[in-house]
């Protein structure tokens, strides 16, 4: 199973088109933040769409989606305060018995297993914080395993997982702050 996964594209929806017109893809996954109307052609594009702090409220704050691993938990992330880390987040999907994440809200692609549960963030398909440049979302392969690969989503090229470390340490210093 192959997932695209985007969050934060705030009404760039040129960017976004572009991204879902030249990827394939089993199923679209948007983490929120997406500035969507209710006549929005994009609502029938996304099997998953949740609300991010930007958007209407007839989206909803959170979601499940089943794949061959389990099911994933889909949030935007600002309801558990994802800037100051993943204890509040992570709290909640414990309860829940799930043991994967998709969220966006830091603009900022991400990985990280904390407490038993692997958080990913696909950045923002419009632009992210730090160093990359570019807006961003991932692809997410799930079989046995789970393999991300986080892309530009301009270009559509891979980015370096240099340039990701380097964004991670830049948030995880505002983390630090955040606390």
């Amino acid at each position: 199973m192959k997932l695209l996964v985007v969050s934060d594209s705030h009404g760039y929806d040129k960017e976004l088109e572009f991204v879902l017109k030249n990827i394939t893809y089993d199923a679209a996954i948007h983490c929120g933040d997406c500035h969507f109307d209710k006549k929005s052609p994009f609502l029938k594009l996304f099997d998953v769409i949740v609300q991010g702090n930007h958007d209407e409220d007839f989206l909803p704050l959170e979601m499940t989606f089943k794949t061959p691993l389990g099911e994933i938990f889909i949030c935007h992330g600002h309801t558990f305060h994802v800037y100051k880390g993943y204890d509040e987040l992570s709290r909640y999907i414990n309860k829940k018995n799930i043991s994967i994440c998709f969220h966006g809200h830091t603009h900022v692609p991400h990985i990280e297993k904390f407490k038993n549960i692997l958080f990913i963030n696909p950045g923002s398909i419009m632009f992210n914080r730090g160093l990359s440049e570019c807006g961003s979302y991932a692809i997410v392969e799930i079989n046995h395993k789970i393999e991300v690969t986080f892309y530009d989503s301009r270009t559509l090229k891979k980015i370096p997982q240099s340039v990701i470390d380097k964004d991670q340490d830049i948030l995880n210093e505002f983390k630090l702050f955040s606390k």
